[in-house]
């Protein structure tokens, strides 16, 4: 099965909520979060986030690639 970034990250309804954050935003945030908490990123910037995005952005691209890993 494909990943598709802008589908929901998490099952509608789960926690009470109707609207939730697309697989992209989610490894985005994720993404983010592991890099401010390293040496590398320790203050929020603009390349910061953009790294972040980046970074689920290939996530997103490799798991399609290699959907039987």
């Amino acid at each position: 099965m494909k990943t598709d970034g802008n589908d929901n990250a998490f099952q509608e309804g789960a926690l009470g909520r109707t609207n939730t954050l697309t697989k992209r935003e989610y490894f985005a945030a994720v993404a983010l979060q592991g890099i401010l908490s390293s040496n590398y990123g320790c203050q929020l910037d603009k390349d910061v986030v953009i790294n972040a995005v980046r970074q689920a952005d290939l996530l997103i691209e490799e798991l399609n690639k290699n959907e039987k890993i």
